[in-house]
C-alpha cells in the first residue's frame, strides 16, 4: 500500500533544485502547448480542433491555458509546495478535459496529453496524492463520454475505460521508478558520506603516525605530508615542490629514480644533524602516478635495535648467571678456607685476598648486568666526586697495567652528585681500562687524564681523556651498542654497560668531539644532588 502524503509537506518532495527545474520545464511545455493551440485556433483549415466552441471561447481558453503557466514561471523561484503542485496538475487535467469537450469526440488522440500532468505530479508527489491525479483524469474522461453517451459508440466507451486504466498504470510506474531513483540517490549520498568519513579517518591516522609520510605526484610535486614528516624534515611547508621542502631528499629521490634496485642511503635534513632513512614506493593509477615516501628517524630505528639487543642480553645473562656463579662460589669458598690455614705464608695471603676481591668483583658484574637487563632499583648516595676519584685512582688495580700513569685535574671544589657507588666504580673502571689500553697501543705508555668540573648547565661532570689513536667518524655512533667491539678478544659490553649504568643513575655518558687528531674524551654528566639530603 502506498503511504499517504501529508499536505504541504516538503519531506515528500525530492531535491529542491531538481524539482524546481522539472517544474519549470513543465510550465514551459504548457506555455508552448498553449501557443500552439492559439495558432491552430486562428487557422480556419484546422478549426475542427475546436469544432464545438466558438472563436471567442476558443481564444479565451487559449489565453487562460497559456497565461497560467507563464504567470507561474514568473512568480516561482523556489521549490513549489506539495499543495501548489497538486492544484496546478489538477487544473491542467481539467483544462485538457475542457479541450476534449471543445473538439470532436472522434479525435481521441488528444487524451494522450493527460499523461503529461499525471507524470509530472507523480514525479513530484509521493503516495496516494499522486494516484489521485490518475483518478481525476479518469473521472474527467469518463464524464466526457457519459455526457455524449447517446452519440458515442461502444468502442469509444471501452477506449475511455482503457485509457483510465492506463492512467493508473502510468502513475504507479512513475512512482515506482521515482522510488527506485530516490533510493539510489540516498545510497549514493550514504556511500559518499562513508567515503568522506573513511578519507578523514585515514588522514587522521596518517597525521598521527610517528613515521613521516609524503605523497609525491610525479615528477616532484608534494601533495600531502603528515606532521611527523614535517617535523623530521624541519619544514613548515606540507605541499609544493620537493626542492622547496628538502633539497637533500630530492637528491636521494633522483638517485632512487635512476636505479630503484639500489639500497637507499640515509641523509641529514637541512638545519640539524638528524639521520633520516627514506623508503620509496610507486603507486600507479589509471590517470596519475604517485610515489609514497616513508621517512624514519634513524635514531628511533637504532633504539628499537637497542631494545632487541637488551632483550638478548637479558636472556644471555639469565642463562649464564647460574653457570658462572657455581664455579665462582667454589673458588671463593676455597679461597676463604685457604685464608683460614695457619701455616699460610704472608705472600700467599695477599694472593688469597686478591682472589677474594676479584671473586666479589665478578659477582658484582653479574649482578650489575642482571640489574640492567631487569632495570632493578639502585641504591644511590651522595658522593664527593673529587674525594671519590682520588680514592679510586689510588686503590684501584687495573688488570694488565702494573704502573699506569693517571693524571687527575679538578677545576672545581665541592662537586657532589647522587650515584650508586658500585655503578660508578664499574663505569669508571671500564672507561679507564679502555683508555689505558688504547694509550699504550698508540704511545707505548698507559697514560690517562681525568678531569672534574661542571657543564655549561651547571651539572657536575667527569672527563676521561686518553692518548689513543681516536675513534673513526663512522664508528662514533656504534661504540655504545652492545656486543660492538673492534678488539678480537673484546666482548663489546664495556661501554654499553657503562652508559646503561649512567642512565640508571640519571647521568649521561657521551663521546665528545675530538679536539686533536689523536685521543678521545668521554664525559659523564651527572644529575644534581638533593642538597637537603646531602647536607651541603
Amino acid at each position: 500500500m502506498l503511504p499517504a502524503a501529508a499536505p504541504d509537506s516538503f519531506s515528500s518532495l525530492q531535491a529542491p533544485e531538481k524539482n524546481l527545474r522539472l517544474y519549470r520545464l513543465y510550465n514551459i511545455y504548457r506555455v508552448c502547448l498553449g501557443l500552439a493551440l492559439s495558432y491552430v485556433a486562428l487557422i480556419p483549415a484546422e478549426s475542427s480542433l475546436f469544432s464545438n466552441a466558438g472563436l471567442g471561447s476558443t481564444l479565451l481558453f487559449c489565453l487562460i491555458y497559456t497565461g497560467l503557466p507563464f504567470w507561474d514561471l514568473l512568480i516561482t523561484h523556489k521549490q513549489p509546495g506539495l499543495t501548489h503542485v497538486l492544484i496546478v496538475t489538477c487544473l491542467d487535467i481539467i483544462l485538457l478535459s475542457v479541450l476534449l469537450i471543445m473538439g470532436e469526440v472522434s479525435d481521441n488522440s488528444l487524451t494522450n496529453l493527460l499523461f503529461i500532468p499525471i507524470a509530472l505530479g507523480n514525479a513530484l508527489i509521493q503516495g496516494r496524492l499522486g494516484i489521485l491525479l490518475a483518478a481525476v483524469a479518469t473521472l474527467c474522461l469518463l464524464s466526457i463520454h457519459y455526457r455524449q453517451e447517446f452519440s458515442s459508440e461502444i468502442y469509444d466507451q471501452l477506449d475511455a475505460g482503457l485509457k483510465g486504466f492506463l492512467f493508473f498504470c502510468w502513475a504507479l510506474m512513475i512512482q515506482s521508478y521515482n522510488f527506485r531513483l530516490r533510493n539510489t540517490e540516498v545510497q549514493a549520498l550514504l556511500n559518499q558520506s562513508q567515503a568522506v568519513d573513511l578519507q578523514q579517518l585515514s588522514q587522521s591516522i596518517i597525521q598521527h603516525m610517528r613515521t613521516g609520510i609524503l605523497v609525491l605526484k610525479e615528477p616532484d610535486n608534494v601533495i600531502m605530508m603528515n606532521q611527523a614528516g614535517a617535523e623530521i624534515l624541519a619544514s613548515s611547508l606540507t605541499q609544493g615542490k620537493l626542492h622547496q621542502i628538502s633539497s637533500t631528499l630530492l637528491e636521494v629521490y633522483r638517485r632512487w629514480q635512476f636505479n630503484p634496485a639500489l639500497k637507499v642511503e640515509s641523509f641529514q635534513a637541512e638545519g640539524h644533524n638528524q639521520n633520516i632513512q627514506p623508503e620509496f614506493t610507486h603507486l600507479h593509477f589509471q590517470s596519475s602516478s604517485y610515489v609514497l615516501i616513508f621517512l624514519e628517524d634513524k635514531a628511533s630505528l637504532n633504539q628499537q635495535a637497542q631494545k632487541l639487543k637488551l632483550a638478548s642480553l637479558g636472556q644471555l645473562t639469565a642463562s649464564i648467571a647460574h653457570e658462572v656463579r657455581n664455579p665462582l662460589g667454589a673458588i671463593s669458598h676455597s679461597a676463604q678456607l685457604l685464608a683460614e690455614t695457619n701455616a699460610l705464608p704472608e705472600s700467599d695471603g695477599q694472593l688469597v685476598q686478591i682472589i677474594n676481591k676479584h671473586c666479589h668483583r665478578i659477582n658484582d658484574i653479574i649482578e650489575t648486568v642482571l640489574q640492567i637487563s631487569r632495570r632493578e632499583y639502585w641504591h644511590p648516595e651522595v658522593i664527593d666526586l673529587n674525594g671519590w676519584l682520588k680514592q679510586f685512582i689510588g686503590e684501584e688495580h687495573f688488570n694488565g697495567f702494573p704502573e699506569p700513569s693517571i693524571i687527575f685535574d679538578s677545576e672545581q671544589e665541592n662537586l657532589h652528585t647522587c650515584f650508586d657507588r658500585r655503578h660508578l666504580c664499574q663505569a669508571m673502571t671500564n672507561l679507564c681500562i679502555n683508555g689505558l689500553r688504547y694509550s699504550q697501543q698508540n704511545t707505548g705508555s698507559a697514560t690517562l687524564r681525568i678531569s672534574s668540573g661542571s657543564t655549561e648547565s651547571g651539572h657536575p661532570c667527569l672527563e676521561i681523556t686518553d692518548q689513543g689513536p681516536g675513534i673513526p667518524e663512522d664508528q662514533r655512533n656504534e661504540i655504545f651498542n652492545p656486543f660492538y667491539t673492534t678488539e678480537i678478544q673484546g666482548t663489546g659490553l664495556g661501554l654499553f654497560l657503562s652508559k646503561e649504568l649512567c642512565e640508571i643513575n640519571g647521568a649521561n655518558l657521551e663521546l665528545l668531539e675530538p679536539q686533536n687528531e689523536q685521543g678521545c674524551t668521554f664525559r659523564i654528566s651527572f644529575a644534581l644532588p638533593d642538597r637537603n639530603s646531602a647536607g651541603i
